[in-house]
C-alpha cells in the first residue's frame, strides 16, 4: 500500500498536469472568482483541492474541505496559513461562520446536496453569500467525449444538476438565489478565438443557457428581521441649498429605533454651511451632523456621508426637495426587513410634476434603466434617482471596491449600482414622487456628466458581461 506521501504526490502530479493541459479554463474560472469575491473576506470553500484557488482569493481567514484525503495533506503543504479539511460528505465539525461560501465544482459529487446545503446555514450570517459554480449539464456530452479524448480530467458526478434543481434545493433549505451567470462559453483558447467567442457571447440575448460554467450567488433567506429594532442613517448631500434646509430637517420622519441626519456639504457659496449649523442649534432633539467634503461632486460626497454614518440602513436624500422625504419610510422598511440590501427609488412610476425633469434627461434615464433592466436581470426603470438606501455593512464592502471600474462617477449612483451588483447584493426598488425645485438650481450637465455614466455602462459591459 502507498505511504500518504507518495498518494499525495501522485495527486499533486495529476493536478498539476490537468491545469498545464486547460490553463484557459482554470485561469478565467479564477479569475471571475476574484471578481464576485473581493480580497481579505473569511471564505469556506468547498471542492479546494490542493488549496490554489483559496489562495488566489487572498481571504482573511479561509478554510478549505475536500472529500480526498490527498487534497487536504497537499494544501497543507502548499498554503500552510489556510486551514484544510477532509471530509467525505464536505461538512465540518465547526460553527464558524463565514462572508462567502463557495461549492466549487463539487455540488454533483456530494451524496446528499440538500443535506449538505442545509448544515451550511449554521456557516453564513445574513450577510453571507453562497456562491455555486458548477458545469452545465447541457454540456454533458461534449465533457464526457473531452474526457475521452484526454483533454480534459475525467470526472464521475453522481448527479448532473441544472440551475432550476440548484434553485429548488436553495429554497427549501433556507437560501434565497440572487442570480445565475453564465460564463465561459468556450472554455478553450483556441488560438485567440476562445476569448472572442466568450466577448461576443456575453452580449447577445438568449444564449446564456449555452455557457459551459454557470455561477449561481445565493443570500440566506427567511428573514425573521425586525424593522423597529434597526436604526438609519439618512445622508444629504448639499451645495447652495440654504433655503431647503430647515424644510428638509422638519420633514424628515423618524424611522426605526433612532435616526441620525448627516449633512454633506460641498463647499457652498450662499450660506448653506452656516444655514446647517443654525439649524442643528435650533432642532436639538434630532441628531443632526454636518460634515464637510473633502473633494468634489456628488459621488464623493456619498462616499464621505455612507463612510461616516452609524445607522443600520443607510439613505440617501438629495436635500433639492423634488422628492418627498417621507419616501425614506419606504426604502428603510424594505431594507430594514431584509427583503432586499440595495434599494433604488424610482421616479418613473408615478406622474411627475410638470416642468420637473427636462426631455433630455428623461430619455438618459429611460436609457439607462433598459440598460439596467438588462445588465440585473430584473426590472429596472430608474437608476439616478435622489432616494436610495443600502445596508451598512453590505456598503463598506462596496465601499472597499469603490472605483474598480477604473472611471469616474459625478453621481454616484453607478458606483452603488454596479458595486452592489458585484457583490450579489439583493436589489429592489420602489416608486417616489417627482416634483420641481424651489430653491437652487440642478447640478446636473446632462451632455457632459451623461458622457461620463455611458462610459462607465460601456466599460461595466465589458467587466461583467464579456470574460
Amino acid at each position: 500500500m502507498s505511504t500518504p506521501g507518495r498518494a499525495t504526490a501522485t495527486y499533486a502530479a495529476m493536478l498539476d498536469r490537468w491545469r498545464r493541459r486547460n490553463p484557459f479554463y482554470h485561469q478565467r474560472k479564477i479569475e471571475y472568482l476574484q471578481f464576485v469575491v473581493p480580497p481579505d473576506e473569511s471564505v469556506l470553500l468547498l471542492g479546494c483541492e490542493d488549496g490554489a484557488l483559496l489562495d488566489a482569493l487572498l481571504p482573511s481567514r479561509g478554510v478549505g474541505v475536500d472529500a480526498s484525503t490527498n487534497a487536504a495533506w497537499l494544501g497543507r503543504k502548499r498554503y500552510p496559513k489556510y486551514e484544510f479539511i477532509t471530509s467525505p460528505d464536505y461538512d465540518i465539525d465547526s460553527d464558524e461562520r463565514f462572508a462567502y461560501v463557495i461549492l466549487n465544482d463539487m455540488a454533483g459529487y456530494v451524496n446528499d446536496l440538500f443535506m449538505l446545503l442545509t448544515a451550511l446555514r449554521r456557516h453564513t450570517t445574513p450577510s453571507s453569500r453562497i456562491v455555486i459554480v458548477q458545469h452545465n449539464y447541457l454540456w454533458r456530452p461534449v465533457l464526457r467525449f473531452a474526457a475521452r479524448l484526454g483533454l480534459k480530467r475525467p470526472e464521475r458526478f453522481r448527479n448532473w444538476l441544472s440551475v432550476g434543481d440548484l434553485r429548488v434545493f436553495l429554497e427549501a433549505t433556507g437560501f434565497e438565489p440572487i442570480g445565475v451567470r453564465p460564463k465561459l462559453f468556450c472554455p478553450k483558447r483556441l488560438l485567440g478565438v476562445g476569448p472572442a467567442i466568450n466577448w461576443m457571447s456575453g452580449l447577445l440575448p438568449f444564449v446564456g443557457r449555452l455557457a459551459s460554467t454557470e455561477v449561481l450567488v445565493a443570500r440566506p433567506g427567511d428573514r425573521a428581521l425586525n424593522a423597529a429594532r434597526k436604526t438609519a442613517s439618512i445622508v444629504l448631500t448639499t451645495r447652495d441649498e440654504r433655503a431647503n434646509i430647515e424644510p428638509m430637517v422638519k420633514s424628515i420622519p423618524e424611522l426605526g429605533a433612532h435616526t441620525e441626519i448627516l449633512f454633506v456639504e460641498g463647499h457652498s457659496s450662499d450660506g448653506t454651511r452656516e444655514e446647517i449649523e443654525r439649524v442643528i442649534r435650533a432642532y436639538p432633539e434630532r441628531n443632526i451632523r454636518l460634515l464637510v467634503q473633502d473633494g468634489i461632486g456628488q459621488g464623493d460626497a456619498i462616499r464621505k456621508g455612507f463612510n461616516e454614518a452609524t445607522g443600520d440602513v443607510v439613505i440617501l436624500l438629495e436635500a433639492d426637495r423634488t422628492s418627498p422625504p417621507e419616501d425614506v419610510l419606504k426604502v428603510f422598511d424594505v431594507v430594514a426587513s431584509g427583503r432586499a440590501e440595495y434599494v433604488n427609488g424610482s421616479r418613473f412610476v408615478y406622474p411627475r410634476q410638470p416642468g420637473s425633469m427636462p426631455t433630455l434627461n428623461v430619455i438618459g434615464n429611460a436609457l439607462f434603466a433598459a440598460w439596467f433592466t438588462w445588465f440585473l436581470g430584473q426590472r429596472t426603470s430608474d437608476v439616478l434617482c435622489g432616494v436610495k438606501a443600502i445596508d451598512r455593512v453590505q456598503f463598506r464592502r462596496v465601499l472597499r471596491n469603490w472605483g474598480f471600474l477604473g472611471l469616474y462617477d459625478p453621481f454616484g449612483d453607478f458606483e452603488l449600482a454596479f458595486g452592489a451588483a458585484r457583490l450579489g447584493l439583493k436589489i429592489s426598488e420602489v416608486p417616489t414622487r417627482y416634483a420641481c425645485r424651489q430653491y437652487g438650481v440642478p447640478k446636473t450637465k446632462p451632455l457632459r456628466h451623461g458622457w461620463m455614466l455611458l462610459r462607465m455602462m460601456l466599460r461595466a459591459t465589458r467587466v461583467f458581461k464579456c470574460r
